[in-house]
C-alpha cells in the first residue's frame, strides 16, 4: 500500500495527482522525469498526450484512430498504443490513448482499463490523501 497526498495547485482546490513514468518497448525510451497524472474514475481508459508519445518514438502516422467523448459532449480523437506504466513501485503493459489536445496540466489521465483495474484506489479527502494498493490478481 502506498498513500499520496493531494495536489494543492491553487487555494482551496484539491486534486489527485501522482506521478508516473512511461516506457514504450517497441523503441526502448522511458520518459526522464516522472510526469504529473491524473487518477480519474470517470475515465473510461488511460490517455496520454501526443507529444509524449512522440518523444517515446511512437510513429502515429497511418495508425487507426478511435474517438472518445468527453463529459461535456466533446469528440476526443485518439490513436491507441500499447506502452509501460511505470506507477506506484509497479510497471505493466497497458493500452493508452494518445490524443493531441489534453490539458498542459493533465498530459496523462489514469482511467478505469489500465490504471483502476491494476490497483484499489481510495480516495481519503478528509484526510487528504489517496491510498493504492496493487491488486496481484490481475
Amino acid at each position: 500500500m502506498r498513500k499520496y497526498p493531494y495536489y494543492n495547485p491553487a487555494e482551496n482546490i484539491l486534486k489527485p495527482w501522482i506521478t508516473v513514468r512511461l516506457g514504450y518497448t517497441k523503441t526502448h525510451k522511458l520518459t526522464p522525469a516522472p510526469i504529473t497524472a491524473l487518477i480519474d474514475s470517470g475515465a473510461d481508459v488511460c490517455f496520454c498526450s501526443i507529444e509524449i508519445g512522440s518523444f517515446l518514438g511512437i510513429n502515429f502516422k497511418n495508425k487507426p484512430t478511435k474517438t472518445f467523448y468527453t463529459a461535456n459532449g466533446s469528440p476526443l480523437i485518439t490513436i491507441p498504443e500499447k506502452i509501460t506504466l511505470y506507477a506506484c513501485g509497479k510497471n505493466y503493459e497497458c493500452i493508452f490513448y494518445f490524443a493531441d489536445n489534453l490539458p498542459h496540466e493533465t498530459p496523462i489521465i489514469l482511467g478505469q482499463i489500465g490504471f483502476f483495474d491494476h490497483f484499489k484506489i481510495t480516495f481519503n479527502f478528509e484526510n487528504k490523501e489517496i491510498e493504492i494498493v496493487y491488486n496481484y490478481e490481475n
